[in-house]
């Protein structure tokens, strides 16, 4: 039965000396090169698979990249370096990710299932409960939720995103929780996104390297 289902977060199963690398929440410059950007794409994403205990069903894979600030500045880097971008471009380009930062938290989410719509994200469908927790245990829902229908070649590229068999989706959250202080701030040791449903619960978890 669906309700009875065993969760496995895909970068999570093995043991601590597989896990993966805390992440660093500053701000200030990076020194990245464009061969640094696949590294980086790694090490701000997280995957979990939702299965049945039966096995049959792939009830809901799900893979989210956090587009803060570290991945944004390998981002531009690579983006500058592929496109061959003149020192003006580059600075437009900068500035575009980066102004996004001060406005919302955003998610880059592909998904997956072996059943028809529960991969279905969207708010309409209310299907799936998802919300970003800190680690005060405060949680926000997204403000948006935006599938991408035709994902450009940049998003099939620099986010391993495969349109036949995944959707994906952009997600935003709001800067601030319900007592108006940050939900997410560079002093915090974690934060999680996490997904529940009648279909089953899971959660994609980053540790952080926390600063002052």
């Amino acid at each position: 039965m669906l309700r009875q289902h065993i969760f496995i977060c895909g970068f999570l199963i093995c043991s601590a000396a597989c896990a993966p690398p805390k992440v660093n929440m500053a701000r200030g410059t990076r020194a990245f090169e464009p061969e640094d950007y696949r590294a980086v794409f790694t090490n701000w994403s997280r995957e979990f698979h939702i299965i049945p205990v039966d096995g049959i069903e792939n009830v809901l894979t799900a893979r989210a990249t956090y587009l803060g600030y570290e991945f944004r500045w390998a981002y531009v880097v690579r983006t500058a370096h592929d496109f061959r971008l003149s020192p003006a471009e580059r600075y437009q380009l900068h500035e575009k990710e980066f102004g996004v930062l001060d406005k919302q938290h955003t998610f880059f989410i592909t998904v997956m299932s072996g059943i028809k719509k529960s991969d279905d994200l969207s708010s309409e469908t209310d299907q799936w409960q998802i919300r970003l927790e800190d680690d005060r245990g405060r949680q926000v829902a997204p403000t948006e939720i935006e599938e991408i229908r035709k994902p450009s070649i940049t998003e099939t590229t620099y986010f391993d995103f495969d349109p036949v068999h995944r959707t994906a989706y952009r997600i935003t959250f709001p800067l601030l929780a319900s007592d108006g202080a940050p939900i997410l701030t560079p002093s915090a040791t974690f934060f999680s996104l996490i997904f529940s449903s009648a279909l089953g619960q899971g959660t994609m978890r980053w540790e952080t390297t926390a600063t002052p």
